[in-house]
């Protein structure tokens, strides 16, 4: 007789997500998933392999979602230079329950991953938002919202670091209130 799941997959997903976003993969246990995502230890490696395994799902499903997260913010904003604001404005918000930050910079920023898995996860997600920063300042500069002084490589380079290094100073827990005052200094770049 075949056994029917006792529990969505995709809830238990979701909420694997959640813990490895909160706690990065080391400190994320079998326990401590097993727990959280209401399901027996067997139901976890039948459904989802190993916990290394699971944690690559995790981040591919985050991955996506923040990538279509991003897109939806750049296409519905008013002109390029919103589009930056709002991108910064959600990984500040998003970021700052529980001081998660970004789970993909946090994986990045993991000593204890060494995967070419992960990393390849990371490094797509990566050249994806590299990518739409570029696309937002070019679109920026044609629509006159963001200056055309100085070299847009270099413009791109200075606000795409500066998202990624955002997102690592809300998972260290500084004050959202000083991110967001010097998120205003650093609109000034595109003046």
């Amino acid at each position: 007789m075949v056994r029917t799941k006792e529990f969505d997959p995709e809830v238990a997903l979701e909420r694997a997500v959640e813990l490895f976003w909160e706690r990065g993969y080391e400190k994320t246990s079998l326990h401590d998933l097993v727990d959280r995502m209401g399901i027996g230890r067997r139901s976890l490696y039948d459904t989802f392999g190993d916990k290394h395994t699971l944690f690559l799902t995790a981040l591919r499903r985050y991955a996506a979602h923040w990538s279509d997260e991003a897109t939806r913010i750049a296409t519905e904003a008013t002109d390029a230079r919103q589009a930056i604001r709002l991108l910064f404005e959600m990984s500040l918000t998003n970021g700052a329950a529980l001081h998660r930050g970004c789970m993909v910079v946090n994986t990045a920023t993991e000593a204890t991953i060494e995967d070419g898995r992960a990393d390849a996860i990371v490094g797509q997600n990566f050249a994806a938002s590299a990518e739409l920063m570029k696309h937002l300042v070019d679109q920026g500069r044609r629509e006159g919202s963001i200056t055309e002084r100085g070299s847009a490589a270099a413009l791109t380079s200075a606000i795409y670091n500066a998202w990624l290094a955002l997102r690592v100073r809300v998972r260290a827990g500084e004050d959202p209130g000083q991110l967001r005052a010097e998120l205003n200094d650093l609109m000034t770049l595109l003046d």
